[in-house]
């Protein structure tokens, strides 16, 4: 039996520069980290020549190995359709993050079922195969318009900085942050669900549109968002956290003028009142229209500003940063 884990990541900035045709035209950059929130996938294979999949050990279908499957807007049968899974296999997995968060969930459900049948399978681990291959179903099966960054933050894990020079070429910086940094990081990053869920695929597909309708005015956004995200990992290097929190703003209005449906009104409202009780700035972790969001606060108590997310319709998420990506474990 097989354990496979991977983690989701909270976007600090660039998203949307990793999106064709932008990133093959111009380059992408993206800053990003993982945290402690996973999908979790146990797999063995049985005698049955069925596929059995489970949530929390309820069973959610079966499927007859070797057979087409339709896919429809299911991850996990796009995946197994994708694999060409001729085995029987009893798949169980568990979801930490709130659906349709913002914080590349199916990214890591993707690259946590791929690398898991791998394993199973026997099959040689290759960290970026596994993460183009997580990308491929949903870009190319799903029709699921989407950049690449969650896919290879999911595999390799840590603070990253990522590098998209078109297609499947990807380039990735490991961050090494000192405890003491990240710790104080953790402290003063809230990171906040909405309760509002988002479809990150029609949002990108705006984007893809704006940029093929006046590709001009859509780079100038996007090279401003890449700029800002080179930017943002200056201050992580050098430990400059006011400048960070700036910076999450500066993102934040700069993607809002490029696409308006980024945020919603509630979405608005509740960042100016972040503002107003001592967020220095913070941003939105997806493509927007809900999911969650992130603000830098000042170094104070964070007691009142928790007190005031609690009252609000969504959730606040207590989390740590990890380093470590896809986790493969016999069991």
């Amino acid at each position: 039996m097989i354990l496979s884990k991977a983690p989701v990541r909270i976007a600090f900035g660039g998203g949307g520069t990793d999106v064709e045709p932008y990133s093959s035209d111009n380059g992408g950059f993206v800053v990003n980290a993982t945290i402690n929130k996973y999908f979790t996938i146990k797999l063995d294979f049985n005698l049955e020549n069925i596929i059995k999949v489970y949530k929390d050990d309820v069973l959610l279908y079966k499927l007859e190995a070797n057979l087409d499957i339709s896919v429809k807007s299911d991850l996990i049968k796009a995946i197994l359709y994708y694999l060409s899974i001729k085995e029987g296999i009893d798949i169980s997995f568990h979801s930490d993050p709130p659906k349709r968060a913002g914080l590349g969930a199916s990214a890591s459900l993707g690259c946590a079922l791929i690398g898991g049948i791998s394993r199973l399978q026997g099959n040689e681990i290759d960290e970026n195969k596994i993460a183009e291959m997580a990308f491929q179903v949903e870009d190319k099966v799903l029709k699921n318009a989407g950049g690449r960054q969650d896919q290879y933050a999911a595999v390799h894990g840590g603070f990253n900085c990522l590098e998209f020079q078109g297609n499947s070429k990807v380039k990735i910086e490991k961050l090494k942050i000192p405890v003491s940094f990240k710790s104080e990081l953790e402290n003063r990053l809230i990171l906040y669900y909405t309760g509002q869920e988002h479809v990150s695929g029609d949002l990108v597909k705006d984007q893809i549109e704006l940029y093929e309708k006046n590709k001009k005015k859509s780079k100038s956004y996007l090279d401003n968002l890449k700029e800002i995200a080179y930017n943002i990992r200056d201050t992580i290097i050098s430990e400059d956290l006011e400048s960070f929190g700036s910076l999450l703003q500066k993102d934040l209005e700069v993607k809002s003028k490029f696409n308006p449906r980024l945020m919603t009104e509630f979405m608005n409202n509740l960042n100016k009142g972040m503002i107003k009780r001592g967020a220095i700035g913070g941003r939105v972790c997806g493509a927007g229209g809900g999911g969650c969001m992130i603000w830098l606060i000042k170094n104070i108590d964070k007691k009142a500003i928790i007190e005031y997310l609690n009252r609000q319709p969504g959730s606040h998420i207590d989390y740590e940063f990890v380093n470590k990506g896809l986790q493969l474990n016999e069991i």
